[in-house]
């Protein structure tokens, strides 16, 4: 019988997250607060308030939840309470996913959706700690609830100890985002970090967010800034990880792309394969243009390795699996965000589109091997 595996759950942050119990006692007095301004709930971190809900470089962070038993401006029209929303009862959110037949989540963050959160590396770094140790704690109880560690990739090499700490405490993923700030993901600073991922046998998961600051800092307004600063970084990670030679340095590394949908796919592989033919034939003659890359993007697609997200609601979903095949896609109900389509299993096994087959290695299968679950 088949079983559901949310490939791309989230978690909302609460001041538990960084409370003295998690946190490095180094950084206690430069914890994240919740404060209220305008009526409305935000995280101070330093001297930065989140969401920046207006103005340049404006982003939806969606948390913090609630404050002294307010709701945010975010929770309170949302389904779930706000104990499923920060786990701080994990049979509250069990009890989300049963009404919505899903069986496995596996927890992303909110917070660090947005790069960089703050200017010190040493900060950073203990921040991300103090949520992989308190996620591993409120999720303990429960195998249904597997989660994803997050790292602050300002420091390559906090960032390893991390990878090692993060496997340790029985995450089954590490979260990126699509650039290091102004670094791509091919950057050589970075193959430390993909050794350790690799070596420790976890899952590398390219998720949306804001993470390159000259692109989101062209927008000012909050409607295009979910769309191209959010949404564009996957695709810049994508193609990184498939043009950079990672994957040939790396190549029994398993990595995921969440939560841009699947509309990009054919795009994207398009210009990329003929690019790379065209860099192939211009790098015999000039040897510094030709690709780093040793195989195509279709070829690396082909290795079995590499997955992507879908929404339920896809319209050209029939045709990227018939372009990569009923093995490498995934879904994500993206729970207890705002703008996610509730009760998406039961719409996504209405489509008469989809193969039967297809849906079950979607919403299973495909989930199940590369997290290894």
């Amino acid at each position: 019988m088949m079983i559901v595996i949310d490939a791309d759950a989230h978690v909302e942050e609460s001041p538990a997250t960084f409370s003295d119990k998690y946190l490095d006692p180094a950084f206690r007095d430069r914890r994240p607060q919740v404060v209220r301004s305008d009526g409305r709930l935000y995280w101070r971190v330093e001297d930065q308030i989140y969401p920046r809900l207006v103005g340049r470089a404006c982003h939806n962070m969606g948390t913090p939840t609630n404050y002294q038993g307010e709701k945010s401006f975010y929770s309170a029209a949302k389904p779930e309470t706000v104990e499923s929303m920060e786990i701080s009862d994990p049979k509250a959110r069990l009890k989300d996913m049963d009404a919505e037949e899903l069986a496995v989540q596996v927890l992303y963050p909110s917070f660090f959706l947005v790069h960089p959160l703050v200017a010190d590396p040493t900060l950073g770094a203990a921040l991300c700690s103090s949520y992989n140790r308190w996620l591993a704690d409120v999720t303990g109880s429960s195998d249904r609830l597997q989660w994803a560690a997050v790292v602050n990739l300002d420091s390559v090499a906090a960032a390893v100890h991390e990878v090692r700490e993060a496997k340790k405490l029985g995450a089954v993923s590490v979260m990126i985002l699509g650039t290091v700030g102004e670094r791509l993901l091919d950057h050589t600073s970075l193959f430390p970090f993909y050794e350790a991922v690799a070596e420790e046998n976890l899952t590398l998961a390219v998720h949306v967010g804001w993470s390159c600051p000259p692109l989101s800092n062209l927008y000012d307004h909050l409607y295009p800034s979910t769309v191209i600063p959010f949404l564009i970084p996957v695709l810049m990670g994508f193609t990184s990880l498939l043009s950079g030679g990672i994957l040939d340095r790396f190549p029994n590394l398993r990595v995921a792309f969440l939560e841009a949908g699947c509309l990009w796919v054919h795009f994207l592989l398009d210009r990329l394969e003929h690019r790379f033919a065209f860099t192939t034939r211009f790098g015999k003659s000039i040897p510094e243009t030709a690709p780093r890359a040793a195989c195509s993007p279709l070829e690396y697609m082909r290795h079995g390795n590499l997955y992507i997200s879908t929404e339920v609601e896809d319209p050209l979903l029939p045709q990227v699996l018939n372009l990569l095949g009923e093995d490498q896609i995934i879904f994500g109900s993206d729970m207890p965000h705002g703008d996610r389509e509730r009760f998406a299993v039961r719409t996504f096994q209405s489509r008469k589109d989809i193969a039967e087959s297809a849906k079950e290695k979607i919403l299973e299968t495909n989930a199940r091997r590369l997290y290894r679950i």
